[in-house]
């Protein structure tokens, strides 16, 4: 149980960095629970037999094949042609077609089939593809409430009411529920979208605000570029003079000083105390 414990902890953590792949990480772990006697060959392998990861796989096979056939292109040129650029609209399409495919698919198999074509609408009419991604993993989260198969847990919860004795669910059984749901979501989503586009259009009107309060002088764009290298060269040289006299004046004074101090040092005590009353007595 411990080292179970402790493979799990690291795998979690390895997903957490991020800078191995996940695939690898994955089948690490479940070598290292192989090799250590902890799952037997058949408990290994019994994950890739899995009808679910078979319909994953497929799944996502077929959102590569709807790209590279221009299948998402000419069903996001459709969705584009239906909201007019409109991006309220184009979040409605989105969030209605990603909630009717999860009612019948995985919430990761509608992801991987709905994602080509969001990126082609993103593309085509120059949106920010940001703004729909969050809205489609919603919206196949929430269609998967739908049906009994749209979902794994859904399944799962018939699975045990059966064992319990009770009725099986039959299909659209979440149906009511789901509506609900589907509805409050993209309402609140769409709430979320239009308080992030306000403040983002303040925060554009504040800057441009700000940049016209501070004008740029054409005059000084259109100024003759002759004149202003002449006048800088001038400054420049009268710069240098300025600072060539300054240094022989400082010179001087400090060729002054130093003689002084050499005076006073090499002279005895009594002509250094002569030359102050001589210098005292002077008016």
């Amino acid at each position: 149980m411990t080292t179970t414990l402790i493979i799990l902890v690291i795998t979690v953590a390895l997903f957490i960095w991020g800078r191995v792949r996940a695939d690898i990480v994955a089948l690490t772990a479940l070598a290292a629970l192989l090799v250590l006697g902890i799952l037997t060959p058949a408990e290994a392998l019994a994950g890739f037999s899995s009808p679910i990861v078979i319909m994953m796989i497929g799944l996502f096979v077929g959102g590569g094949a709807i790209m590279q056939t221009g299948l998402a292109k000419l069903t996001g040129n459709k969705l584009m042609a239906l909201s007019r650029g409109n991006e309220t609209i184009t979040f409605l399409l989105v969030m209605l077609v990603t909630s009717f495919i999860g009612a019948f698919v995985s919430n990761t198999g509608t992801v991987a089939l709905m994602m080509p074509i969001i990126m082609s609408i993103a593309a085509g009419s120059g949106m920010q593809s940001s703004r729909f991604l969050m809205p489609l993993a919603f919206a196949g989260s929430l269609g998967g409430m739908l049906t009994l198969i749209g979902t794994p847990p859904n399944l799962v919860i018939d699975e045990v009411l059966t064992e319990g004795g009770y009725q099986p669910l039959a299909f659209f059984s979440f149906f009511p529920v789901g509506i609900i749901v589907i509805a409050i979501g993209i309402i609140g989503i769409a709430l979320i979208l239009s308080l992030s586009t306000g403040i983002q259009d303040y925060i554009d009107r504040v800057q441009e605000d700000t940049l016209s309060s501070y004008p740029i002088s054409i005059e000084a764009e259109t100024m003759d570029m002759s004149s202003m290298v002449t006048s800088l060269m001038g400054a420049k040289a009268e710069s240098e003079e300025t600072e060539h006299e300054d240094g022989r004046v400082y010179s001087s004074t400090i060729m002054c000083i130093a003689t002084s101090c050499l005076a006073a040092a090499l002279l005895p005590p009594s002509t250094r105390m002569a030359s102050r009353w001589i210098s005292w007595a002077k008016p």
